[in-house]
């Protein structure tokens, strides 16, 4: 009984730890793109439709990332966590890589830099 209630006591410990990393990693990377990186990438005529869209995506994304949490929960617990701190480093990552420094630049070179970024990657929608 006694090794029981210590797996128990350390899993309660790893299982708060991920929440804690998950929600400083959504904080740092995917929750606070709507807020602040939008205003920063778009030129203000199209800050208000840019904003609505990526707000929208959050709320879809946190919609559907609560209604698919017991099946996720029921497939992987105790791992559960380290899943969606798995997604979350993912996404920090590639933003990290394909979002611009906006830091001291005018819209006009952030735009600039974005089309030469995406100048190496094959088109998704045609022009």
């Amino acid at each position: 009984k006694q090794w029981y209630q210590r797996r128990v006591r350390g899993t309660a410990v790893v299982a708060i730890g991920s929440v804690f990393l998950f929600i400083c990693g959504c904080t740092a990377g995917l929750g606070s793109m709507p807020w602040f990186i939008v205003n920063e990438l778009f030129v203000t005529e199209y800050r208000g439709v840019a904003n609505s869209v990526c707000g929208s995506t959050n709320w879809f994304t946190s919609i559907i990332l609560l209604l698919t949490y017991d099946s996720v929960n029921n497939a992987l617990f105790p791992y559960t966590f380290f899943f969606y701190m798995a997604v979350v480093v993912f996404f920090l990552v590639l933003m990290i890589l394909f979002v611009p420094e906006t830091r001291c630049k005018t819209v006009q070179q952030i735009t600039v830099e974005l089309e030469r970024q995406s100048s190496r990657f094959p088109p998704i929608i045609g022009k």
